[in-house]
């Protein structure tokens, strides 16, 4: 080989060298961040297990306790709660947040119970009334004690707001005068001296209000227009549980009003949602207090009902995430130690002629100095 071809074949040589040092630099580079990365994974791994949700107790099976995944549906709905309370969600600025149809209900009722009960199939009265419309022979019995009702119910609401007709209140006839089709669409009325006067509400509290609507229910389920019977009725105890929860719902959205969640971001139907409006106290939750009889303040850290859980499904797929993750890490690791094994044979044999090349050019660059010399 003469010497500017060793010396062509010296520089080719030291070339691929720097390259394949290069190239080792890189994929060493790259199993630092791999491992970077397979630390991260792990952190967020032991993380994910950390993961809960939230559940409510809805029933016993013997001594033990059932809790279900919470939603929207399931806390406010009747009766699923197994410790018996009843539920609201509110905002921060504590409007009430509804389903359209209780919405709806509400618009049409323009804040009146007893519409607001029957645009949902329901009504307060407590007094059979299918006779009226069944065909049934209603006795003079049935009509004494039912229009003895109406009237006591009267007389409650009366006096409590300081209305008294003396003696003359035990002549008084109470009726109901009909406006038109649909429930509750008129007045009730009492007749006096042979006058027939309407029964306005005039009161101011709560309590009176309740007096008053109740008085007006069971007179317009008995006097008023036969649709009244398709409602369902108080008369009936297996609805009474139901109309009271519809109460304290209309109740309470008296105070501060209501709202609801229904466009394509958001869904009360969204349960993921609904718990994370709850966790980060964007949505606040009210149990009715018996005691107290209104709507109080808890919250998911401090209610009995409401308990926070390890959440399994969650964690399996965090797991199985995890599992994938670090076998591409694993799959990744080896390939590069395949590739730096490589390099290293591959760096070793050019090294192995590098020193063989550069021993004939030192050699030859001897004997040429020997033959001036």
């Amino acid at each position: 080989m003469g010497m500017s071809a060793s010396q062509a074949r010296l520089l080719s040589i030291t070339a691929r060298l720097t390259d394949n040092e290069n190239s080792g630099q890189s994929i060493s580079y790259s199993k630092i961040q791999l491992a970077d990365k397979m630390d991260q994974i792990n952190t967020d791994y032991l993380e994910a297990l950390k993961a809960t949700k939230l559940t409510v107790l809805t029933g016993f099976n013997n001594s033990e306790e059932v809790y279900t995944d919470i939603s929207y549906g399931l806390l406010t709905g009747y009766n699923n709660v197994a410790a018996g309370k009843q539920y609201v969600v509110t905002d921060k600025n504590g409007k009430v947040l509804v389903t359209d149809e209780i919405a709806k209900a509400y618009e049409s009722g323009n804040g009146d119970l007893n519409k607001f009960l029957a645009a949902l199939g329901y009504s307060q009265a407590d007094i059979d009334i299918t006779k009226n419309t069944s065909g049934d022979e209603e006795t003079d019995e049935d009509k004494l004690l039912t229009k003895q009702k109406i009237h006591e119910a009267w007389d409650q609401y009366l006096t409590s707001v300081g209305l008294s007709f003396e003696d003359e209140e035990h002549g008084l006839e109470f009726g109901y005068t009909s406006l038109g089709a649909g429930y509750f669409n008129g007045y009730a009325t009492y007749t006096l001296n042979g006058e027939t006067v309407p029964l306005n509400y005039e009161g101011t509290t709560q309590e009176q209000r309740e007096l008053y609507d109740y008085a007006l229910s069971i007179t317009e389920a008995y006097y008023g227009d036969s649709d009244s019977v398709s409602l369902k009725t108080a008369a009936n105890a297996e609805n009474q549980g139901y109309i009271q929860y519809l109460t304290n719902i209309f109740n309470r959205i008296q105070q501060t009003g209501y709202y609801t969640e229904d466009d394509e971001s958001t869904t009360i139907k969204d349960n993921a949602w609904f718990e994370e409006q709850l966790r980060k106290g964007e949505l606040q939750l009210e149990y009715y207090s018996s005691a107290d009889k209104k709507f109080v303040s808890t919250s998911i850290d401090s209610d009995s009902a409401i308990q926070e859980v390890e959440d399994e499904r969650e964690i399996a797929i965090v797991e199985q995430q995890y599992e994938m993750d670090m076998a591409k890490i694993e799959q990744m690791d080896n390939k590069f130690d395949l590739e730096l094994k490589k390099l290293d044979t591959e760096h070793n044999a050019l090294q192995t002629e590098y020193d063989s090349v550069k021993s004939v050019i030192e050699k030859n660059v001897e004997k040429t100095f020997n033959i001036f010399s």
